[in-house]
């Protein structure tokens, strides 16, 4: 059996780690720009090329903006949860999967948050979630806000589940496969559905009652899956696309 060998990185791969380490623990804060090249060379000892490299490589990774002109050169600065679900999405579209596959993790992912949130959720995280519920009860008849307030709803659930890499995961997903836009036409009954689930899992985390959140809102997205299915049954089935 041949034996795996792991790609030993080039140059300028390990001088972007380097900077990436630096940067993500806070040697050098965000907004900041990196010295101008010609110090950035005698203090690295490495060639142009391998710094120029390794600059366009922090900058394909989110982690500086390189501005051209006078007053320009790489500044630092983090990437955001949305750039996360972007290259999530892309890497799901190279697998060839489909928004059925996303589904499936949202129905995993979101309850075991739920049941998270159940044990550590604020008083205060209690009253954001009730706060977005009030504002979709007012906006039946603006579709833009109320699937904006169910974004919040369930980000806000995965926040109170206090797991920090879950939550990404679970924001990124969501971001890319959401009912919302699925296409398929949402009546008033439908949305009072989506507002009266809310409430149930809301209720259910004040209550502290971790098994029944969770069932709660694995219940609430397996409806929703189910509706899609029924009302655009080629829309599960299709693959997930990048954004263009």
């Amino acid at each position: 059996m041949t034996a795996f060998r792991q790609r030993t990185p080039k140059a300028s791969e390990r001088l972007a780690r380097h900077l990436a380490s630096s940067i993500v623990e806070g040697e050098i804060a965000e907004g900041a720009r990196l010295p101008h090249e010609s110090e950035m060379l005698k203090q690295l000892q490495v060639s142009r090329a391998t710094l120029r490299e390794a600059l366009r490589l922090l900058e394909v990774w989110g982690l500086v903006v390189i501005r051209t002109g006078p007053g320009g050169g790489p500044t630092v600065r983090r990437p955001s949860s949305g750039e996360f679900a972007e290259h999530l999405g892309l890497m799901l579209q190279f697998q060839q999967l489909t928004l059925k596959d996303v589904s499936d993790a949202r129905l995993a992912l979101e309850p075991m948050m739920a049941r998270l949130a159940a044990q550590r959720i604020t008083p205060e995280q209690i009253a954001d979630l009730r706060d977005s519920i009030e504002i979709m009860t007012q906006s039946y008849d603006a579709p833009v806000e109320f699937w904006a307030q169910n974004q919040r709803f369930h980000s806000a659930v995965a926040e109170a589940g206090d797991s920090r890499v879950i939550s990404m995961v679970v924001d990124a997903v969501k971001f890319i496969a959401d009912g919302a836009s699925s296409g398929v036409h949402y009546g008033r009954d439908e949305l009072e559905d989506v507002v009266q689930a809310h409430t149930k899992i809301v209720d259910l985390l004040e209550a502290g009652d971790a098994e029944g959140a969770a069932a709660a809102m694995h219940h609430h997205l397996d409806v929703g899956r189910r509706f899609i299915a029924k009302n655009q049954p080629g829309t599960l089935r299709s693959r997930i696309h990048w954004p263009e």
